[in-house]
């Protein structure tokens, strides 16, 4: 679903982004609203809103997000300040932050779980 609200007023806007087989991407990326990618990127993701990798999708990246779920390959650290979901295929070789885990079976992590609080959370958002 695509949204585009030209009311610059509007305290809400809901934006969804694709990044699709076939593209890869190099560098530092900020989002809001929701990412989802099926390709390849490579560098720093950023957002207080949700990442969405796809089963197809190879990420050597840094990840900082509010929420991830994690269906493909990623390498490299990932700090979710809400939730972290980890499907079954999903493949980690990183280190993962985040107050809530979910992992399904299949999934293959190589790497340091931190679980913070919501209050650790909180004051890294902020800063």
């Amino acid at each position: 679903m695509w949204r585009w609200n030209n009311n610059s007023s509007a305290s809400v806007q809901i934006s969804t982004s694709i990044i699709d087989r076939g593209c890869e991407i190099e560098g530092r990326f900020r989002f809001s609203g929701t990412l989802a990618i099926n390709g390849k990127f490579c560098g720093e993701l950023h957002s207080p809103d949700t990442l969405l990798v796809g089963e197809s999708a190879e990420l050597e990246a840094e990840v900082s997000v509010g929420t991830v779920i994690i269906s493909g390959q990623v390498a490299g650290t990932v700090m979710a300040r809400e939730r972290l979901e980890l499907r079954a295929g999903a493949r980690i070789a990183g280190n993962i932050v985040t107050p809530v885990l979910v992992l399904e079976e299949g999934v293959v992590f190589d790497g340091r779980c931190s679980m913070i609080g919501t209050e650790v959370a909180a004051a890294q958002k902020s800063s």
